[in-house]
C-alpha cells in the first residue's frame, strides 16, 4: 500500500460525479501510476484539508501534492494535466492567466458543479480503489 506521506496525491470530493468523472479521467490517463487518490471525506483526506487551513466539510477546493508541494483550485486541474504528459500538458498554458481569471474561472465551475453533473456519483472501478488511500 501506498503511503500517503510521500506519493504524489490528489484529494477529491468522493460525493461529486464531477470531480469522480475526472478522477476516472486521471487513472485512464496516467499511464505510470503516478498518483495516489484519497477522498476528502476520508479521516486522512479531512486532516490534510485541516492542515491547509480549508473547512473540510465546505469543499472548496480539490487538492493535489506533486513532490511535497499542495495545489488548489484551477492548479489542480493544470497541474494534474501537466503530470500526466502530452496532449494533456497541453493545459499547461491555463498557467498564463491573470491569478484573477484562473480564480474567477474556477469558483464558476466549482460552486456549479452540482449543475455541471450528470447523474448519480459513478462506483469507483477497481482501479481506482487500487489507488486509493483511506
Amino acid at each position: 500500500m501506498r503511503d500517503h506521506l510521500t506519493t504524489d496525491l490528489y484529494v477529491y470530493d468522493g460525493e461529486c460525479a464531477l470531480c469522480s468523472r475526472f478522477v476516472r479521467f486521471l487513472v485512464a490517463h496516467d499511464l505510470e501510476g503516478r498518483f495516489a487518490l484519497m477522498t476528502a471525506q476520508s479521516e486522512a483526506g479531512r486532516a490534510i484539508y485541516r492542515a491547509e487551513g480549508l473547512d473540510p466539510d465546505a469543499m472548496e477546493t480539490a487538492l493535489l501534492r506533486i513532490d511535497g508541494r499542495i495545489y488548489r483550485n484551477l492548479d489542480v486541474f493544470t497541474e494534474t494535466l501537466v503530470a500526466i504528459g502530452w496532449p494533456w500538458k497541453a493545459a499547461g498554458l491555463l498557467r498564463a492567466l491573470p491569478r484573477p481569471v484562473a480564480g474567477w474561472l474556477y469558483r464558476r465551475v466549482a460552486n456549479n458543479r452540482k449543475l455541471l453533473q450528470r447523474g448519480q456519483c459513478p462506483l469507483p472501478s477497481d482501479e481506482i480503489r487500487a489507488r486509493l488511500i483511506e
